[in-house]
């Protein structure tokens, strides 16, 4: 029973506080945090359940009113439906003093405690004042010297968001933002941009933007960069390759600021320039453009540089003259010695622009058997052994060789006839001729048991000695007997191995004697034939130069014809001759000459004759000519006389003969 009571009694307690409980005021919607721009209208919620106190709205825990009016604060009021529990705070026309903490509150009663909302925190937006350049609309600046340039955007609230441009593209480095506090609530923004300049930024635009969240858009401003900087210095070479002997024409091209661009035009500017030459001044060279004239190959791969100066400073620019010339010789190996079975390097080096091309061939042989400044032969033996040619061709410039000699030593080689003659009787000789690398270091004969290096034994005498090709050595025999003729060992050392080569030693055959009789008469018919053909020449010869001092003699041939009807033919002129007279004297033999002028006029003798070289024929009232009268080819120094005796009848001094040149 007791039981009983307590299990009624406590559920009547539960009861009584549930159906406290639900009659407790409590929000059912609470204010958010807000931002507005300034002038515009917010309304702050708030919504209670079970309201049993008052309910009114604090700014910065200060308390605005119960009211729903809220008297006071004309542009504040509360709405809502207020049998539904609402109380809202509507804000019109927003101002910057409205900005701050707002909460909604409901007061205790007797039985119950009174409740306040969360914070809502109103924030007004103001748009910043227009952004500013400090330095301008222009900024002066040197290339490659950092330089800051600040922008900013006051007033703003929040502060204002800086960003900058270069030539429309974002710049994200180098920035430094800062914020400044410009009283109630209002702030600066400021940021400064760190620029390291270059020649290429002369004349770009640096933009500043600012932005806010009570702007509509973005705002900027601009300047222009003003790049001061050292001369931006261009060497050219006209023509770019210069052939040997030529002349070349080196132009320093420059941009500088301050300065203008030097032209060829000698456009008026502050820049000076001076040429050096491998770092040496070239005196009086001090304009755009230096001539060289006569260019050498020596010239080439010089450095030529140009200075240019300005108010800033001083900056050059060099130049590697190149100069075509033909191939020429830098190394050459010469003569290479190597053993047989080891390696073996030709070494071939030139010089030349552009650089040479370089072939190697066998001396008798075009085959190309390698290209490059080296010939290299992996395992040599002594068919390697030679001359070898480096040619090295430069197109347009012509080509050149040389010659490199490989001996490759290996044991010795012998190069004599296998079969060699001797004549019974006389003295008969025997050679063995060793002709390879290296030189041998003995050479001996053997023959019927007997070895000889050198010296005599016997009637065989051996010796040796150095010849072109290699080194000989002679066995000699004294009175060849019949027993002479047989074989002959000769074995050649050197330091590589020996070699051995049978020589056999046979009867000289004589010649048969009709092999000597008709040796004999081919000879004799050849002196003859020589000698005619000497004949033949020199009266040729003379013939020649006597055509060269008298007029040739015309060959005729006596035709019988009608001499009237010869009548009509006009015969040529006749030659001039001129005569001279040669005299002799008794007392000495002595010739002169005198001259005695032109010949009296001449006509052709009579009868019917052709001129077989002109083909004109002419008349001759002589018939008993056959031919022209005789006249002498030459003169003579001196006139024909039988004997000494009948140069004496002549003691006049009468001339001998005249005749005609």
């Amino acid at each position: 029973m007791r039981l009983l009571s307590t299990i009624v009694a406590c559920l009547a307690l539960a009861g009584l506080v549930a159906r406290g409980s639900a009659q407790d005021q409590s929000f059912r919607e609470e204010p958010d945090s807000v931002a507005v721009r300034q002038g515009e209208t917010v309304t702050l919620t708030c919504a209670i359940d079970n309201v049993a106190g008052i309910v009114q709205w604090t700014k910065d825990n200060f308390a605005l009113g119960s009211d729903r009016a809220l008297p006071g604060y004309p542009r504040f009021t509360i709405t809502g439906d207020v049998n539904r529990g609402q109380y809202n705070l509507l804000v019109q026309d927003t101002l910057l003093e409205d900005d701050g903490t707002y909460q909604c509150q409901a007061s205790p009663t007797e039985t119950q405690q009174g409740i306040r909302s969360q914070n809502a925190q109103l924030t007004i937006y103001l748009p910043p004042d227009n952004p500013v350049i400090e330095e301008g609309s222009s900024v002066s600046v040197i290339a490659g010297q950092p330089k800051n340039v600040t922008c900013r955007a006051d007033n703003g609230k929040p502060a204002a968001t800086l960003t900058w441009w270069k030539d429309g593209q974002e710049i994200t480095e180098g920035i430094t933002y800062i914020t400044e506090d410009a009283g109630e609530k209002r702030k600066n923004g400021v940021s400064i941009l760190t620029l390291n300049p270059s020649v290429d930024d002369h004349g770009k635009v640096l933009t500043c933007q600012s932005s806010n969240p009570a702007m509509d858009a973005n705002k900027e401003t601009t300047t222009q960069l003003n790049v001061e900087h050292t001369p931006v210095v261009v060497v050219q070479s006209d023509p770019p390759l210069v052939e040997e002997g030529s002349s070349v024409s080196l132009s320093c091209e420059s941009r500088a600021n301050p300065g203008e661009v030097r032209s060829s035009s000698g456009s008026r500017n502050d820049v000076n320039y001076q040429w050096k030459k491998n770092g040496v001044v070239l005196a009086g060279e001090n304009g755009q453009v230096l001539r060289l004239n006569n260019v050498r190959r020596e010239d080439n791969l010089q450095v030529f540089t140009c200075d240019a100066t300005n108010a800033v400073g001083t900056n050059s620019a060099n130049i590697t003259l190149s100069v075509q010339y033909g191939p020429e010789p830098l190394k050459t190996t010469g003569q290479v010695i190597v053993d047989r079975g080891t390696s073996a390097t030709l070494v071939c080096k030139w010089s030349g622009n552009p650089s040479p091309t370089i072939m190697w061939t066998k001396k008798g042989s075009s085959s190309v058997l390698g290209t490059g400044d080296t010939l290299t032969f992996p395992i040599v033996d002594q068919s390697h052994s030679g001359t070898y040619q480096c040619t090295a061709v430069v197109p347009g410039s012509g080509e050149d060789s040389r010659e490199v000699v490989l001996i490759v030593n290996g044991p010795p080689i012998i190069s004599s006839f296998e079969v060699q003659y001797a004549s019974s009787g006389d003295e008969g000789q025997i050679e063995c001729l060793s002709s390879n690398s290296p030189p041998p270091s003995r050479m001996a004969w053997t023959w019927n048991g007997i070895m000889l290096d050198t010296g005599t034994e016997g009637r065989f005498t051996a010796e040796q000695r150095d010849v072109h090709g290699g080194r000989l050595s002679v066995l000699t025999v004294s009175k060849v007997q019949a027993g002479d003729f047989a074989e002959y060992n000769c074995t050649v050392w050197n330091r590589l191995g020996l070699t051995s080569k049978i020589i056999t030693l046979r009867q000289k055959e004589p010649l048969p004697l009709a092999a000597i009789v008709g040796g004999a008469v081919a000879g004799l018919v050849l002196i003859l034939v020589i000698v005619l053909l000497v004949f033949v020449f020199c009266h040729r010869r003379r013939k020649k130069q006597d055509g060269q001092e008298t007029p040739p003699k015309e060959k005729v041939e006596i035709i019988h014809r009608d001499h009237e009807a010869a009548k009509d033919k006009v015969p040529p002129p006749p030659p001039q001759r001129k005569y001279y007279i040669t005299a002799d004297y008794d007392d000495r033999d002595y010739s002169s000459k005198t001259s005695l002028g032109a010949p009296p006029p001449w006509t052709p003798p009579g009868g019917t004759y052709q001129d077989y070289k002109n083909g004109n024929l002419y008349s001759n009232p002589y018939n008993n000519y056959s031919s022209y009268p005789a006249v002498s080819e030459h003169s003579y120094e001196r006139a024909s006389i039988a004997s000494r005796a009948s140069r004496a009848s002549e003691a006049q001094k009468k001339p001998r003969m005249m005749t005609h040149v």
